[in-house]
């Protein structure tokens, strides 16, 4: 492996590599613009993935890279904070200004716009978090039995305490990465030229910060208002079918280890939906999957209408009026699940979210790389 040839400076570049540099070798029909595109994606994501770890010493590099079939540090991510599930890989803490920079270099080759910067906003929403938890802390009276364990806790919260992984190698084929730390979890494969993103777990607490210097930053906002918006289209008769139950059923959300939590499908068929009904249910898909590259994201879609777009299904659970209130609602199809779910926050409110896009059929890549990958479950 050359990584000791790729400097960390080059290869951040490498998401301008010309097309005309793609090899007739990588297997694409160079008569397709769509191909070269893509061809060009996965170029930029190999060199960014071997100028990070050109940065990285001989420690650290075995400690960050193992194989793709090492199926425990594959599905080692969680939403909970990072002391109460450990991690493996390797911290941002660690890091180096340059390691940093490279880091975030492979990151914004492998997202869109939209997705790097939304998951960026979630690392950086925990130092958020630390300073919110701080001052609630603070103000516990010292005799308070929790007071001691909160501030364990609150160690966990910290835009540096992520870990980052690399599955196989760069130089090869079929490889990925994955960034983990407390509400995110990123997991991008490489499969002969074509590029998995799924599962993408996302959290926010605050959802919406209530006051102080950031008073008014909100983040996964998008994707609660374009399910309320297919909400507030449905029928009487539609919403007694998606509406499963009129309070959230925290064992189905479709965390680490759950797939029990979404064996069947439920709720409204999308066959029964008008057509604008049907236009507002891609707008939510589309906001999870438009967070992936142009070109994973268009494969992701193609499968997903392959499958056929009346198959899919909307689910509810909780209150149907209240934004604020606590609720969930799931998409589910052969190669899409989505999950959003309001949860309980310390102002004894739901300003607090979790989300997750998954792809049943090929989460980790798996179906393409013929692997199986089992994960533990978290409570």
């Amino acid at each position: 492996m050359k990584y000791f040839k790729i400097a960390a400076m080059v290869s951040a570049m490498a998401f301008i590599t010309p097309l005309s540099t793609i090899k007739a070798h990588d297997a694409f029909d160079h008569s397709s613009p769509e191909q070269l595109l893509n061809a060009a994606r996965v170029k930029a994501m190999q060199d960014t993935a071997l100028g990070f770890l050109a940065t990285l010493t001989d420690d650290q590099r075995a400690r960050v890279m193992t194989s793709l079939e090492n199926n425990a540090a594959r599905t080692s991510w969680s939403n909970l904070p990072v002391i109460m599930a450990p991690r493996s890989g390797m911290a941002v803490t660690e890091m180096t200004s340059a390691q940093r920079s490279a880091l975030h270099a492979m990151m914004a080759a492998a997202f869109s716009s939209q997705g790097y910067l939304k998951t960026t906003t979630s690392i950086w929403h925990e130092d958020v978090l630390r300073g919110i938890s701080a001052n609630l802390i603070a103000a516990m009276p010292d005799e308070d039995p929790r007071k001691a364990r909160f501030k364990t806790i609150i160690e966990s919260y910290d835009s540096e305490k992520f870990y980052v992984s690399v599955f196989g190698d760069p130089e090869t084929q079929n490889w990925g990465w994955m960034v983990t730390g407390h509400h995110y979890a990123a997991n991008f494969t490489i499969a002969d030229g074509k590029i998995a993103f799924m599962p993408l777990f996302l959290g926010a607490n605050p959802q919406t910060v209530p006051q102080g210097r950031y008073a008014g930053w909100r983040i996964l906002q998008h994707e609660a208002d374009r399910a309320l918006a297919l909400m507030k289209s449905l029928g009487p008769s539609q919403l007694e079918t998606a509406v499963i139950a009129d309070a959230v059923d925290r064992t189905v959300f479709a965390g680490p280890g759950n797939r029990a939590g979404y064996a069947a499908q439920v709720g409204l068929k999308a066959s029964s939906l008008e057509p604008l009904q049907l236009r507002l249910l891609r707008d939510v898909i589309d906001e999870y999957i438009g967070n992936a590259s142009d070109e994973a994201a268009k494969r992701q879609r193609k499968a997903i209408e392959e499958d056929g777009l009346g198959n899919l299904y909307f689910a509810w659970w909780g209150p149907t009026g209240d934004p604020a209130a606590r609720y969930m609602f799931r998409i589910h199809g052969p190669s899409i699940l989505i999950d959003y779910v309001r949860e309980s926050s310390p102002d004894g409110g739901f300003n607090h979210v979790h989300s997750i896009a998954r792809d049943p059929s090929n989460d980790y890549g798996s179906q393409w790389l013929k692997l199986h990958y089992d994960e533990a479950h978290q409570d």
